[in-house]
C-alpha cells in the first residue's frame, strides 16, 4: 500500500487523476534484491485537473468508483483515487472484492452496508446530488467495516488507514499525502522502496518503448477511419506520464 500511494501521490501533485485504480491496472513484479515492486498502470481514462468541471462520472470499473462519482457529482478530484486504493487494499486482505454488485441498485446498497448509510450531517450536500434517492436502507446506519476486518485481520493502526480512505464524505476522506503520514507506514517507507533500476534495464524499457511506437506508427494506417480517430483519441490521453513510486 505505501508504494500504491506513494505513485498516486505524485500523480495528484502532477494534477492528475486516473479514475481507475483496481488489480487489473497493477503491476507486481520482483527484483533480484528480493524486493518486489508495484506500479499503476493504464492512464487510458486519467484526466488533467486543470481542466473545468463537469466530469465525466461513467470513468473506471463500477465496483471501484467512488461514492461522489455513482453519485453524480460533476466536480469530484482526485479522492477518487484515494477511495479505489482502498477497495484495492480491501481486496488484498481478503481475496474478494470488497464492493461486488451486479446493478447499480445493489452497489449503492452494499456499499452503504459497509461503511454506513450518509445524510447531509456526515456528508453536507449529500440529498442534493443527482443520484442520491434515499437508500433502501435503515438512514444513519452506522459502518461495520471493522466487522468485516477485526483485529486479528487488520491492526489498529491498519484499520485507520482503510477506514480512512473508505470513507463516503470525500471532503472527510484521507489523501495519498496524508495516508503516508499515519502510524502505520512508519517503517514502510524503508521496507517497500525497490532498488532503482540498472542502467542496462532502463535502456531495455527505452528500446521497449520505442518499439511500441514504431509498431503504432505502422499499424495506424490498416485501421478502418472510425476506430483510427478512437486510437489516435487513446494514444493522446496516455501521453501522461507513468507515475509510479521511487
Amino acid at each position: 500500500m505505501w508504494q500504491l500511494l506513494t505513485a498516486a501521490k505524485k500523480m495528484h501533485r502532477c494534477h492528475v487523476v486516473h479514475r481507475d485504480i483496481n488489480p487489473a491496472n497493477i503491476l507486481v513484479g520482483g527484483e533480484e534484491a528480493g524486493r518486489g515492486f508495484v506500479k499503476i498502470c493504464d492512464l487510458g481514462v486519467a484526466m488533467s485537473m486543470s481542466e473545468a468541471p463537469p466530469y465525466e462520472e461513467e470513468a473506471g470499473m463500477g465496483e471501484y468508483r467512488a461514492p461522489e462519482m455513482l453519485l453524480g457529482k460533476e466536480d469530484y478530484d482526485a479522492l477518487v483515487d484515494t477511495w479505489s486504493l482502498g477497495c484495492v487494499m480491501a481486496e488484498m486482505l481478503t481475496g474478494e472484492r470488497i464492493f461486488r454488485a451486479a446493478e447499480f441498485i445493489s452497489l449503492f446498497q452494499r456499499i452503504f452496508e459497509v461503511v454506513g448509510v450518509p445524510d447531509d450531517t456526515t456528508w453536507p450536500g449529500f440529498t442534493s446530488l443527482p443520484h442520491a434517492a434515499p437508500p433502501p436502507l435503515v438512514p444513519g446506519q452506522q459502518s461495520t467495516l471493522r466487522d468485516l476486518f477485526p483485529e486479528e485481520v487488520l491492526s489498529a493502526e491498519g484499520f485507520q488507514v482503510l477506514n480512512g480512505l473508505l470513507t463516503c464524505n470525500p471532503d472527510k476522506r484521507l489523501t495519498a499525502t496524508a495516508a503516508l503520514k499515519l502510524p502505520w507506514f512508519a517503517t514502510a517507507a524503508a521496507n517497500a522502496r525497490p532498488s532503482a533500476p540498472t542502467l542496462a534495464a532502463a535502456a531495455k524499457i527505452d528500446t521497449m518503448a520505442l518499439s511500441i511506437k514504431e509498431e503504432v506508427v505502422e499499424f495506424a494506417p490498416l485501421m478502418p477511419p472510425r476506430k483510427r480517430v478512437t486510437a489516435k483519441k487513446t494514444l493522446i490521453r496516455k501521453k501522461a506520464p507513468l507515475i509510479v513510486p521511487p
